[in-house]
């Protein structure tokens, strides 16, 4: 759907949250695919603004916090599926999963939270309590600024991160600011990564 390479900048007309000047609190990409992208790479092509600053928070840093100070919430987010949606350009994507996915011996696989692209959430009374209680927590953690590294990208800087473990965010910015994307399949990178006698 999006090709090997993508370019943003502002631009309102766009479906996606990427594609504007404002904040972006920390998140996960693709929470709307069944196989979100495993890396991510983001390119600073044009930096001519205010702000804009790229926002790295470690979701297994969270997800620990969580199982350490309040498990509760922790195994509510480990427990609850979440639906990811992505409606535009003629195409509409849904996945769903907890945002703490986890492997059968209980540790983390997969992080996935968006605010911006959760469909609508349809459960029981105690299960959907326990959902936006532990989505409030998981987002009052990811935007505590103890828990952020903030930099601000010139051009030529890349990003390269595990979209399945680092939530990404950014400031609100006025100006110019284009950036360059793309995704890794986690499977192929791991591929790669094996191949190559580095795991």
């Amino acid at each position: 759907m999006f090709g090997g390479l993508f370019e943003f900048e502002a631009n309102e007309d766009m479906a996606d949250s990427a594609y504007t000047p404002k904040e972006l609190r920390p998140h996960t990409d693709g929470t709307y695919s069944h196989d979100a992208p495993g890396v991510q790479l983001l390119l600073c092509v044009d930096y001519a603004a205010e702000g804009g600053e790229s926002i790295m928070v470690d979701g297994a840093r969270i997800a620990a916090r969580l199982k350490d100070e309040v498990p509760a919430i922790h195994d509510d987010l480990a427990r609850i599926a979440v639906t990811g949606i992505y409606k535009g350009d003629g195409v509409v994507l849904r996945a769903s999963r907890p945002i703490l996915r986890c492997h059968d011996d209980g540790s983390l696989a997969q992080v996935t939270f968006n605010n911006y692209d959760r469909d609508t959430i349809r459960l029981a009374d105690d299960d959907m309590r326990a959902l936006y209680a532990g989505i409030r927590h998981f987002d009052q953690m990811a935007n505590d600024p103890a828990m952020q590294w903030r930099y601000t990208l010139a051009p030529g800087d890349m990003l390269v991160f595990d979209n399945w473990r680092v939530l990404h965010g950014r400031g609100a910015f006025s100006g110019r600011r284009k950036m360059a994307g793309s995704y890794i399949n986690r499977e192929d990178f791991e591929s790669c990564v094996r191949g190559c006698g580095l795991a």
